[in-house]
């Protein structure tokens, strides 16, 4: 079978950068490189699309996925509140490998749940195209459900190529799975331990 989907250039480049965006806007499920894994991505508004994810990856249908965010101020704006952390907490870990599992707020989609898994990426090209986008962008690795994620372009496009909508690169390799840490009790638990050693920095602190 022939992909129907193709290598869309490095996201680094401005015009690649904007055609990503405008394929989040239109609906598309892409692949996108983060400073972890690439993540088969959505625009977090794109509910049909973020199903589509889900069908890809064989998810159970109660699977909630990471929503990247460019900064702690769109967070801010998609939750309720920062849990048993504080606003200027996150701010100074993030952006970072790990991603915080929070109460969700009223500008989240109705098929979010009561909680979300917020991130910030430590990767620039992501902050650039989620400020293009005007909104979060849900991300998960490009696998099968129980299986191991694929982290090389060329290796995604032959098994996905069929599925998605377009393959977007980076330049040099990218990073181990992102630590999870749920916020949304008295105290910080860690949900999956990734590459962010959230024990070590201290945990969080109590909200005011």
């Amino acid at each position: 079978m022939t992909p129907r989907a193709s290598l869309a250039g490095f996201i680094d480049d401005p015009q690649v950068l904007s055609l990503a965006a405008e394929a989040l806007v239109r609906g598309a499920v892409v692949v996108l490189p983060t400073d972890t894994l690439y993540g088969l991505s959505a625009a977090l508004s794109q509910e049909a699309a973020v199903r589509r994810i889900a069908a890809i990856k064989r998810a159970p249908e109660e699977r909630r996925f990471i929503v990247l965010a460019s900064s702690i101020d769109m967070v801010e704006r998609y939750v309720a509140s920062f849990g048993c952390a504080s606003r200027e907490t996150l701010a100074t870990r993030w952006p970072a490998p790990f991603a915080a599992i929070l109460p969700s707020g009223r500008a989240c989609p109705a098929w979010v749940g009561p909680t979300v898994a917020m991130r910030v990426p430590a990767f620039e090209p992501m902050h650039a195209l989620i400020e293009r986008v005007g909104e979060p962008i849900v991300s998960t690795s490009v696998n099968r459900t129980g299986q191991a994620p694929l982290d090389d372009a060329h290796a995604i496009l032959r098994e996905f190529g069929d599925q998605v909508d377009a393959v977007f690169e980076r330049r040099g390799g990218g990073g181990d799975a992102s630590t999870i840490v749920d916020l949304c009790g008295k105290a910080p638990r860690v949900v999956r331990a990734g590459s962010y050693a959230w024990e070590a920095t201290g945990g969080a602190k109590p909200s005011k």
